[in-house]
């Protein structure tokens, strides 16, 4: 009993002092600016600048197969009445899904682009750019 007590108020103990060692939103927001950041050509697009601030890391680790079967069953789902609570959550999390994986292959082809176009000469890096963002399908969201 007195080793079930002394783990317990142990615990409690830990759980007080766990958020004090958090970081506050602004030291977060300050460590994420001290990252290294690759050294781009001053005339180079920005990935920040042309992706939804939701989709500037997406997650890798999905498939597109199981996405889309969740998708679907989904949409089966929420022809019914009784069965659509179930069948929204699981198009908007599909959905998200998708997004994702979409993104995670846009980021890949427009690194790739910036890493290509580092090794060309600065005349044909403008056009080169350009040709990159039409590739990736990309349009200016955020104004400078």
């Amino acid at each position: 009993m007195k080793k079930i007590i002394a783990i317990l108020s142990f615990m409690t103990i830990l759980l007080n002092i766990a958020p004090v060692f958090a970081l506050s939103e602004a030291e977060s927001e300050h460590l994420r600016d001290m990252r290294v950041q690759p050294k781009e050509p001053k005339n180079a697009p920005r990935w920040e600048d042309y992706v939804p601030a939701k989709y500037e890391n997406p997650r890798t680790d999905f498939r597109k197969a199981p996405a889309v079967t969740e998708l679907t069953f989904g949409i089966i789902l929420t022809d019914l009445i009784v069965t659509s609570p179930i069948g929204v959550p699981m198009i908007c999390h599909s959905s998200t899904k998708l997004k994702n994986i979409s993104y995670s292959k846009k980021k890949t082809k427009f690194f790739d682009g910036i890493e290509e176009a580092k090794t060309l000469p600065l005349e044909e890096q403008e056009q080169f750019y350009k040709k990159l963002l039409k590739k990736c399908k990309f349009k200016k969201m955020h104004i400078d």
